[in-house]
């Protein structure tokens, strides 16, 4: 066969059009099924060009200009969130330049937010004082990661139960050294080398049934991305959710998992790097509080609940309480405090790259009680839209010691993190001169964002107390 001859300059001009020609075609098609959701999320997602962050609606700017928007309301909370507990409110706050909430801070009033576009978002801005921050981060890491607890690094690790921060201290305090106490300071794989790669990747919490934005470059999640191995084709349809999920039924008030909902984990990968604490603890991605998460099928283990902690118990009832003062009877987001009791949650830990993908929160059985959700460390860009992904949502810039209340209505809306926001820790967050102790979780932070959204599962039960006693109160507020 002759070799081809060479194209002419003319020739390879024409072609090189078509291509250019080509490629515009394609990327107008991308941006013709792309949604309104999902062009916001490629907004914050761009590195270059930088986004413009002060499109993000900041509910701690003065209220003058806060106000300035019609869709903005404010109102005075009836109760005192420092009378649940006095890791609320502003009386420890100390003076930082930029963060102290000075109407707050005059009056001794706290104040929450409402957005007329999205009814059933309560906005309770300055939530935590500092000291309550620095105490929830450290439980969030130290406490809360330990077992029975479950977090992604169980997948492919032998976690040991007192967690991998305990590890990650004790290296850093010199009481374990990563060369002469190698069995004790590094966490072993559960896979064999020659074992098939799978366990919970970045495909294991996509929302197929949902997925209307045309573009595959990046799957919806129910938790921060991470750079894990993928499951093999043959492991992920082992797990894949049916296309019309069921959802759990209750028999005498006990949920049961329908046989076409599997419940099977996925494999432990033996590719996953044997990393000193200091750098897994950075590949933990979340946490499951309460009744355990099951990823790949969306639902809940209902065999599995573990303990719920006692203090956020009462922080977030007492939020609950502190929103019904605002929202009563009637309102599309009214739920009576009484009836909540904290069922389950997720410490989600994000690093400075990771992103939360639009989903819609579908797992609880009772979806009218308020998700409460707190944010530490580095701000971020909140996304919260409507009922699908054609409504163009509004971005929120959440910062650390905002709490966030989604209820009603706004539960059923698509939301998504897709931005952690460089630079941007509060200075009380970092190393303090007169608590060495903190250096520790300062350098975590310096990269780190922690949620931690609480909710509850089951219908009310209304013969039963959810009342917390006042010696939770006590300790949790020493």
């Amino acid at each position: 066969m002759p070799d081809p001859q060479p194209l002419s300059n003319r020739q390879r001009k024409i072609l090189e059009r078509q291509a250019e020609r080509n490629r515009e075609m394609a990327a107008a098609k991308r941006a013709d099924t792309r949604t309104p959701f999902r062009e916001a999320e490629l907004q914050f997602l761009s590195r270059q060009p930088q986004p413009d962050f002060s499109l993000a609606l900041d509910f701690r700017q003065p209220s003058e200009k806060l106000l300035q928007d019609p869709k903005i309301r404010k109102v005075q909370l009836k109760k005192r969130m420092g009378e649940f507990s006095e890791l609320f409110g502003v009386k420890d706050r100390e003076q930082d330049a930029g963060l102290e909430d000075k109407e707050a801070e005059e009056d001794g009033r706290e104040y929450a937010y409402f957005h007329s576009d999205h009814p059933g978002l309560i906005y309770i801005p300055f939530g935590f004082s500092p000291s309550a921050q620095r105490k929830l981060i450290r439980a969030c890491l130290k406490e809360y990661s330990r077992h029975p607890n479950k977090s992604n690094l169980d997948t492919h690790y032998n976690v040991p139960d007192c967690g991998v921060w305990d590890l990650h201290e004790r290296v850093a305090n010199g009481s374990l050294s990563l060369e002469n106490d190698k069995d004790e300071a590094f966490v072993p794989r559960k896979a064999k080398a020659d074992e098939q790669a799978n366990g919970y990747g970045s495909d294991d919490d996509d929302d197929d049934s949902d997925n209307g934005s045309g573009d595959q470059s990046t799957k919806n999640k129910d938790r921060p991305t991470e750079k894990e191995p993928r499951p093999t084709k043959k492991a992920k349809s082992a797990t894949k959710t049916p296309s019309v999920r069921t959802l759990v039924p209750e028999t005498d008030q006990t949920p049961t998992v329908p046989e076409d909902v599997p419940k099977t984990d996925p494999e432990p990968s033996s590719q996953v790097p044997i990393l000193p604490p200091s750098q897994l603890i950075k590949k933990m991605r979340w946490i499951t509080l309460g009744y355990q998460y099951h990823w790949p099928s969306k639902t809940y283990h209902f065999d599995q609940n573990a303990p719920f902690p006692k203090e956020l118990c009462v922080l977030s009832k007492a939020v609950v309480e502190a929103v019904e003062s605002v929202a009563g009877p009637g309102s599309p987001w009214h739920y009576p405090a009484e009836e909540f009791v904290a069922e389950a949650g997720v410490v989600n830990y994000y690093q400075l790259k990771d992103r939360l993908m639009g989903h819609v929160d579908r797992s609880e059985l009772n979806k009218d009680a308020p998700l409460v959700s707190f944010s530490f460390g580095h701000s971020c860009i909140y996304l919260l839209g409507g009922p699908t992904r054609e409504t163009a949502p509004t971005p929120v810039l959440l910062q650390s010691g905002d709490i966030l209340v989604m209820t009603g209505p706004c539960r059923a809306a698509f939301h998504g993190v897709p931005r952690i926001i460089e630079n941007t820790l509060p200075s009380y967050l970092q190393a303090q001169s007169d608590d060495p102790e903190w250096d520790i979780y300062a350098e975590y932070l310096s990269e780190a964002r922690i949620n931690l959204n609480i909710r509850q599962v089951y219908p009310p039960k209304k013969n039963e107390s959810t009342s917390s006693s006042s010696s939770t109160l006590a300790s949790l507020s020493s």
